[in-house]
């Protein structure tokens, strides 16, 4: 089972359609109020839609990305990253060009769906970034150590030694979501674009030091662990 490699191109088409229409409505329009908001609307919609593009395309089959430095970590791309940060601190232009309107008092349409909705999508847009800033305690991706498993941040995190990981799999008609049977505890379920690894490989690298106590040694160096990984399960 492996990740899906389709884009969503039905909601990408919406979400198109969806940013053309303040950006015609700002080029059409001459009150610079109301181009104003358009206009911070539009940016906001395209951005989602790119946001999107880029979320379904860190996933490709057999791909795994780990860290470079220190123990083994399964982490998401850096402009998966940046894409996070970037839709929510982007969500709230539209509120504060409606602030800057109302301030400076420029011409406008008015009706309440205009002059209350930037505000809406300001604050939901505030809560994810605060969603964000508090995934910021634990730690970014998987970590995997001689210790057992953590992290996956804005995700199920997890923390448990290897003595408590039970079952390992792959969750989904196109695999995008893994689980981790932890004893004692309800499974977590991680969103595999927070690992921006093929769920399927991240499974297989799991079970095996699940398997082999012997070998966790190699988890000190992500590069390391891949090698043993690889070369005991080379055919």
């Amino acid at each position: 089972m492996h990740p899906s490699t389709r884009l969503p191109i039905a909601a990408l088409v919406v979400l198109g359609l969806l940013a053309l229409v303040p950006l015609l409505l700002a080029i059409v329009d001459d009150r610079s109020g109301f181009r104003l908001v358009m206009l911070s609307l539009a940016l906001y919609v395209g951005t989602l839609a790119v946001a999107l593009s880029i979320w379904a395309r860190s996933l490709r089959e057999r791909l795994v990305r780990i860290a470079t430095t220190g123990p083994l970590r399964f982490t998401p791309p850096l402009r998966v990253r940046v894409a996070l940060w970037l839709v929510p601190t982007l969500g709230m232009l539209p509120a504060i060009a409606n602030l800057i309107v109302q301030a400076l008092g420029l011409p406008t349409m008015g009706g309440r769906l205009l002059e209350w909705g930037p505000y809406a999508l300001g604050l939901v847009s505030l809560f994810g970034l605060g969603r964000e800033l508090v995934a910021l305690r634990t730690p970014l991706g998987l970590v995997v150590d001689e210790r057992g498993l953590h992290g996956v941040r804005g995700s199920a995190p997890i923390d448990a030694s290897w003595v408590e990981i039970g079952t390992v799999d792959v969750v989904g008609s196109s695999g995008p979501t893994l689980t981790i049977s932890v004893a004692g505890r309800t499974p977590s379920i991680v969103d595999a674009h927070r690992l921006g690894s093929d769920p399927a490989a991240v499974v297989a690298v799991l079970a095996f030091f699940r398997d082999h106590p012997d070998q966790r040694h190699s988890l000190t160096d992500g590069i390391t662990a891949m090698q043993t990984v690889t070369g005991a399960l080379r055919p």
